[in-house]
């Protein structure tokens, strides 16, 4: 976290400006590159050097020993990141996802491996994360070649240039990821590391639908947009929004459906409490994608103070519920997380429609179609269970199968009935995708 937030407070807005003024010439790529790589080696080699004195603040008396490694990771993997952005403005998203995914597997391969066969502990993860960022960004680089370097003459003018463009975006970037972080540390001073252990565990498993779908999907979005019209974009912004509603929402509402039957079924007694946090929490999932496609969306229009606001507003009513709601216990706390995305999401959504002029009937469809099929679904899998339970049937093994089925087989109906241009759309898309695989 300390590593983390050390490269989101010198990172202000240059890959973004790459993806939306990069291609407009090679000075400005240059220019935007070298602050993006200046600022990030000054702000993790000061984290790298002083990040033990934090030891006190945050009760990690060993905190000294990992810092310095994560800090070059990340360090690593920004080195990487102007190359990255370059694969995203030429849509070579082929290239992206296998180094991408080749580093998560040696993570895990290294991780698993050094702390099953060595006495390394906690370095083992550190190591681990070296070794990710290493190949993920020699992959990149490779994708890429270093063409992108070309030296310009150096402007102070450019410079200034971007610094306003990413000034505002650098504060939204700040508050974006605190939003995703910074949680664990009001939960940890209110509720102890035993409750933050579930709670961590249940956001992890409740943004799965999140990080590892609407991610992928909403990071196209960016440079499609930003080669459309702005009057071209608006439909756009309609259309993938409903796609990605219909697609998501039955992904995280059904995680959180079948969380007590999941959960018994995969994890010991002891972590059984995940399972009512993961219920809370898979609103999260609902909302996160939603807000990147609109950001997607206000970045192409340069509204980065607005995101950058909006930014500042969700924090604070994640960690102001939080601690609100510490009173009613840790799972009524957990219910700030849907309730800072929820309206960080809708308030996100009344400024395009007020601004743009976008309808607001088509946007509140596209999201309100697929909740209720969604509605439906829970209602099918919640009907499975307390039946199979009527007649003696509490096995997870078989009730999380048979619940999944369930689910399905209720929500494809389901989304024909309530939002069947959306899903005819969608099923087109997908026929498209598999004749050009």
């Amino acid at each position: 976290m300390l590593a983390q937030t050390a490269n989101w407070l010198s990172h202000w807005g240059f890959n973004q400006y790459l993806v939306v003024r990069g291609p407009d010439g090679p000075e400005q790529t240059y220019h935007a590159a070298m602050l993006h790589v200046g600022f990030g080696v000054v702000g993790l080699a000061t984290i790298a050097l002083t990040g033990g004195l934090f030891s006190s603040v945050f009760n990690a008396p060993h905190l000294a020993r990992y810092v310095p490694g994560l800090a070059l990771a990340v360090l690593i993997r920004r080195l990487g990141a102007v190359a990255d952005k370059i694969l995203v403005r030429e849509m070579r998203f082929r290239e992206l996802a296998v180094a991408n995914g080749l580093g998560e597997l040696a993570f895990t391969l290294c991780a698993v491996t050094l702390a099953a066969t060595t006495t390394l502990g906690g370095l083992s993860i550190v190591i681990a994360n070296v070794v990710q960022a290493t190949l993920t960004t020699a992959l990149i680089l490779r994708a890429t070649g270093l063409g992108w370097l070309q030296r310009s003459p150096w402007r102070w003018q450019r410079v200034r240039e971007i610094l306003r463009f990413g000034g505002p975006l650098g504060v939204e970037s700040l508050f974006h990821n605190a939003s995703r972080y910074w949680d664990n540390l009001v939960f940890a001073a209110y509720f102890g590391t035993g409750t933050l252990a579930l709670y961590n565990f249940a956001y992890q498993l409740a943004d799965i639908p999140a990080a590892q779908v609407g991610e992928h999907l909403s990071s196209v979005l960016l440079p499609t947009m930003n080669s459309l019209s702005p009057e071209e974009r608006k439909p756009v912004l309609v259309r993938s929004t409903s796609l990605l509603a219909l697609l998501i929402f039955p992904l995280a509402i059904g995680l959180g459906a079948i969380a007590h039957s999941l959960i018994a079924l995969v994890l010991r007694d002891e972590w059984q409490g995940v399972a009512p946090f993961l219920v809370v929490l898979s609103a999260l999932s609902v909302f996160r994608p939603v807000t990147w496609v609109i950001s997607s969306y206000m970045q192409t229009f340069e509204r980065n103070r607005a995101l950058m606001l909006l930014e500042i507003l969700k924090v604070a009513l994640l960690l102001g519920c939080i601690a609100g709601f510490s009173v009613l216990g840790p799972v009524w706390s957990a219910a700030a997380v849907g309730i800072a995305f929820g309206t960080h999401a809708l308030v996100m959504i009344g400024l395009v429609v007020r601004l743009d002029g976008i309808p607001l009937v088509k946007s509140a469809g596209g999201f309100l179609r697929p909740l209720m099929a969604c509605g439906v679904m829970t209602a099918a899998v919640l009907g499975t269970r307390w039946g199979l339970a009527a007649v003696g049937v509490t096995q997870p093994g078989v009730l999380v199968p048979l619940e999944i089925v369930a689910g399905g087989l209720s929500y494809v109906p389901a989304a024909f009935v309530f939002a069947p241009a959306t899903t005819r759309d969608f099923l087109q898309l997908l026929r498209r995708a598999v004749r050009r695989a």
